[in-house]
């Protein structure tokens, strides 16, 4: 007989489940989808001008306070996950782990303080001195709350992090409007996200989530211990998010604001590219970890093929109807004043390196899977580096197209550079994709010509789009890339078992 309790049971624990998934699959969607909202009202309420004072000042906020941190939440939570069942362990980590964010926080947003003035004065875009203060009080909040939410999670409490998160995000959100309404200077538009570190602070408060942070001093030697065992943690999740907006920096200051805010609107519009890469990260790091875990070696090495592929359809198959009605699409978003064409040649320089790079940033988990973490920091160490160094020198003399094109060259050399310390059944073979981008500009280009209208191209697009791509053989998984020998098995798991006894003699915190 069934017992119908047990079924209740099983079934609420089933949604219940399920809604934390979701809840915490689609963080990172959120975030980014919010952030690009407010830039796309700020350039409607505003103009484009306003749009690259935000953009600017935005994109100092969130490499400043990534840098401040270090590392130290996503280790904490690795840590508090480890020493689960230990509350002295986990007690003596929270102390050291929130004293060393609050110190080295306040430290850098002390700096920023003191130099605000100058930092004003060394730019092209109009932005007040008042916004590099308030940027510096949200420093330390916006530091200890992402330690704080790192724990949580350290904890397993991910649906408890996504509504905190999510409910953040809706008061910044309403704050940015309400600021928008009353035309407060674009400098200021940083009192919402004050406001919505304010707010996290204290619910995070009531959780008692660092509840040793200021009880005992932990000593200047365990703070630089913690940042040293931090600093393995530092580019090694959401660095080339983050990455990304340097461009907005650097071309602060060197542009003016009019011409950084045209930039930003091709930009932004590129960024949602990165909406559902950024989405299904967790779904691979949980599908690559299992996998791995049970020793289904051929099916991790044939869905990474799969799904890089198909990935790379998907993306090329949103930039040709987004260049097809690149205006329409536009005039969407925004109240352009005549740039739709430097905005269009912004975006074609955009789109391709984006398409690439869409394909293999969420597979980025196949490293963690096979406990090589460290690779992965040192691959996004080599890309920040050349981003910036493209930027610093193509900016000063060809503007938003230097951006551009370091970001594009970024990008490409991210996936060519991305399978480099994986394995061989994980190597990706680059002809294949190359030829596969010339016949997506070879549809464009027939699309384009054909002028049939959006109904058509939404329908033929990606009928098309695949034929071609089938029959050029893009689809095929090589029998070669399919069959993992014993050999390569073994390989495989000698190189894990290594990797699991250098992290279990890791030094305690």
């Amino acid at each position: 007989m069934f017992d119908l309790k047990t079924l209740s049971a099983d079934g609420s624990d089933f949604i219940k489940k399920l809604r934390e998934y979701f809840l915490t699959v689609g963080e990172g969607t959120v975030e980014l989808t919010i952030n690009l909202v407010v830039m796309v009202l700020v350039e409607r309420f505003y103009d484009q001008q306003a749009l690259g004072i935000y953009a600017y000042l935005l994109s100092l906020l969130f490499i400043i306070s990534y840098l401040s941190e270090f590392g130290i939440p996503r280790f904490t939570e690795h840590q508090i996950a480890k020493t689960d069942r230990h509350p002295k362990d986990q007690f003596e980590i929270l102390s050291k782990s929130g004293q060393t964010a609050l110190c080295l926080s306040i430290l850098v947003a002390s700096l920023l303080f003191l130099s605000a003035g100058y930092d004003a004065a060394h730019t092209r875009i109009g932005e007040r001195t008042a916004a590099y203060l308030i940027i510096a009080v949200i420093l330390p909040l916006r530091c200890l709350n992402r330690l704080k939410l790192s724990v949580l999670h350290g904890y397993g409490q991910h649906e408890l992090v996504a509504k905190l998160q999510t409910t953040k995000r809706l008061i910044f959100l309403g704050a940015v409007f309400l600021l928008l309404l009353v035309r407060v200077p674009p400098s200021y538009l940083f009192l919402a996200f004050l406001g919505a570190e304010v707010f996290l602070t204290v619910a995070t408060a009531v959780k008692r989530t660092l509840p040793g942070i200021w009880k005992i001093w932990i000593g200047f030697r365990s703070v630089r211990s913690t940042l040293s065992q931090g600093y393995q943690y530092l580019f090694s999740d959401d660095a080339l998010d983050v990455v990304l907006y340097v461009d907005f920096l650097i071309l602060g200051i060197f542009v003016s604001s009019w011409e950084l805010g045209v930039y930003a609107e091709a930009s932004i519009l590129a960024r949602f590219f990165l909406l559902v890469p950024i989405s299904i990260k967790p779904i691979f790091r949980r599908r690559y970890t299992v996998m791995t875990a049970q020793g289904e070696y051929q099916n991790a090495a044939t869905t990474f093929h799969r799904t890089t592929k198909i990935m790379f359809y998907l993306q090329s198959l949103l930039a040709i109807y987004v260049l097809l009605h690149f205006p329409e699409v536009l005039h969407t978003f925004y109240r352009t004043h005549g740039e739709e064409l430097l905005s269009f040649k912004i975006f074609t320089v955009l789109v391709p390196g984006l398409i690439y790079f869409a394909a293999v940033t969420s597979q980025e988990a196949v490293y963690e899977a096979g406990e090589q973490i460290n690779v992965l920091r040192k691959l996004a160490v080599i890309i920040a580096s050349v981003n910036i160094v493209l930027n610093i020198y193509l900016v000063p003399f060809a503007g938003g197209f230097g951006a551009a094109s370091a970001t594009l060259v970024s990008m490409l050399a991210y996936f060519f550079l991305f399978d480099l310390y994986l394995d061989k059944a994980h190597k990706i073979r680059k002809l294949p994709f190359l030829f596969a981008g010339a016949g997506v500009y070879f549809i464009y280009m027939l699309m384009r010509s054909l002028n049939l209208g959006v109904v058509p191209d939404l329908l033929l697009c990606p009928i098309i789009l695949f034929s071609v791509l089938y029959f050029m053989g893009f689809f095929k998984i090589e029998e070669n890339l399919q069959k993992i020998t014993i050999h390569q098995q073994n390989l495989i798991e000698g190189g894990l078992n290594h990797g699991r006894h250098k992290a279990g003699k890791a030094e305690p915190v």
